[in-house]
């Protein structure tokens, strides 16, 4: 993300693991990986994408743990180099290719740790977006619940007033709400937003395939959720650079650069990456039909028969309260009936990678 974003967070002693080498297949084992990548697409029928801040470095938006991460430059006391601003960013290819796999009824539901909007502002409908840690362009109001999205990011951070209050008019033509707008962006302290997090742990139960995309995976819960599809003997692919925490609960794993991935995969399934003509908001996804039956795929791959515990899952203790009603929820126990009420979500923090 931005070095705006990052600068504005609260100190955190415990950042994760910066700086890991970076992994690169050859090129025909890439090709052959990505093959299998959209044979695995073609034969599921509930895809979810996940993706983290290594989507947007093709948009100039640094990482946070990568060679040149935010965190990365910081613990040998250098300046991150970014590129452009939150407001001049452009949706890369990845994003856009996630959004016409959206149109074609081949991705499900997406699930994003990022705060840098490039979703959202690629058109990406936010009815099948899950937006675990915010949104720099979002800002809600805490008395009615309605949500703002802004030409320019909001200015707070936190969960923070913004300054503007809400304008959504009562019944009867009677004053307007004026609620306090509060922004969306978490902190370390804060719990997730109820809304997304539970939107995103009901997707990743019903996906028969996960798949992450620049993301070590480390901050939990957001991390932890591709293995929910794992519990439900799903797949599980893991497209990084580096290392990350579920290598070894992965059925795939393709280290290249997501951009060139994600081209070479939409040609493997037929389909065109559209143009970008500028930001535009989408609330609601159009009503598209089942995917039809495709082809079985021709290679195999075996489940992995051993995973790791969801540290989420039972006997979570309860995080802080933000002021926002609608950030304090976690995910459910796997075993939890599907109307139990949501408890207190556990705050976003990090998980050592696997040594």
């Amino acid at each position: 993300m931005s070095v705006n974003y990052a600068a504005g967070l609260s100190p955190y002693a415990d950042k994760g693991k910066c700086g890991l080498p970076e992994i690169f297949d050859q090129q025909d084992e890439l090709e052959r990986k990505i093959h299998e990548l959209a044979s695995l697409i073609r034969d599921s029928s509930y895809v979810v994408f996940h993706t983290g801040a290594g989507i947007s470095t093709a948009s100039g938006i640094p990482d946070f743990r990568g060679p040149n991460g935010v965190w990365t430059m910081e613990e040998r006391g250098l300046a991150p180099k970014f590129d452009t601003t939150f407001e001049n960013a452009q949706p890369s290819k990845t994003h856009m290719a996630l959004l016409e796999l959206q149109r074609k009824g081949i991705l499900r539901f997406l699930v994003s740790q990022n705060v840098d909007g490039l979703h959202v502002r690629s058109g990406f409908p936010r009815d099948k977006l899950a937006e675990l840690h915010g949104n720099m362009f979002v800002e809600g109001c805490v008395k009615c619940g309605k949500q703002y999205i802004r030409d320019t990011v909001v200015g707070t951070m936190g969960l923070k007033p913004t300054g503007r209050l809400c304008e959504v008019s009562k019944c009867r033509g009677l004053r307007s709400c004026r609620g306090q707008l509060v922004d969306t962006i978490l902190d370390w302290e804060d719990s997730l937003p109820d809304r997304d997090l539970h939107l995103a742990s009901e997707a990743c139960r019903k996906a028969d395939l996960s798949v992450t995309l620049g993301t070590s995976l480390q901050i939990k819960p957001s991390g932890d959720l591709p293995l929910l599809t794992k519990k439900k003997r799903g797949k599980l692919v893991i497209v990084n650079l580096q290392p990350t925490k579920h290598d070894k609960q992965a059925d795939l794993r393709i280290h290249g650069y997501v951009d060139e991935v994600m081209t070479k995969l939409m040609k493997h399934l037929g389909l065109e990456i559209p143009e970008w003509t500028g930001p535009r908001v989408v609330e609601e996804s159009a009503e598209i039909p089942e995917p039809r039956p495709l082809a079985r795929p021709s290679m195999d791959f075996k489940f992995l028969s051993k995973e790791e515990p969801l540290s989420y899952c039972n006997g979570t203790e309860e995080g802080p309260k933000p002021a926002h009603e609608e950030h304090g929820a976690s995910l459910k126990h796997e075993s939890c009936p599907p109307n139990s009420n949501l408890i207190a979500a556990k705050r976003p923090k990090t998980e050592p990678l696997p040594t």
